[in-house]
């Protein structure tokens, strides 16, 4: 058994042994238990099922998986494992996911952290906004919808003054004089 599933059940075994009354399992693992059974029915429920009932007549075997997954996703918030139960029925139609593979697709629908919050550094500025002359429409600029309004646009951006890179205005020129041969 690896190291991790111990550590879930090692977390799990002291409330496991209280008698788990039904406010201890949390709402939203009671919502992924209902949503899987109701999508894979009784070969998800046959899995934990013992037979056994508690003084709630709950079958014991359910209540103890629903406190291993319970402290297994505590980790995720509830929009995470929401998220999660949707994509077990689409990634496993035909059988129910374990718990290892339930927590796989948790830590696939979980939000991504930047470089600068996993490892606690300030968040970085926010980067500059495009030049307002790169964004509007130069002055002399005219479209004319005749596939050289690029061109035009960088000639007029030209003679307001703009600077413009050597290659871009070579082409802009070019595809001007093409259009009068």
């Amino acid at each position: 058994m690896s190291e991790a599933i111990a550590d879930i059940i090692d977390r799990a075994q002291p409330a496991a042994r209280q008698q788990a009354e039904p406010a201890s399992i949390s709402p939203v693992i009671k919502q992924l238990f209902q949503l899987l059974h109701g999508a894979y029915g009784g070969a998800f429920i046959a899995k934990f099922a013992t037979g056994e009932k508690d003084a709630a007549g709950k079958d014991r075997g359910i209540r103890s998986a629903m406190i291993v997954w319970q402290s297994a996703l505590a980790k995720y918030p509830a929009e995470v494992i929401e998220a999660a139960a949707q994509r077990a029925t689409e990634q496993h139609p035909d059988f129910p996911p374990h718990l290892p593979q339930f927590e796989a697709l948790c830590k696939a629908a979980a939000p991504r952290k930047t470089y600068a919050e996993q490892h606690g550094l300030p968040p970085s500025k926010a980067l500059p906004k495009p030049a307002e002359a790169a964004l509007r429409n130069p002055a002399g600029f005219e479209p004319k919808n005749d596939g050289r309004d690029w061109a035009r646009r960088i000639l007029a951006r030209k003679a307001a003054g703009e600077t413009i890179n050597g290659c871009a205005l070579r082409m802009a020129r070019e595809a001007m004089e093409a259009a009068h041969r």
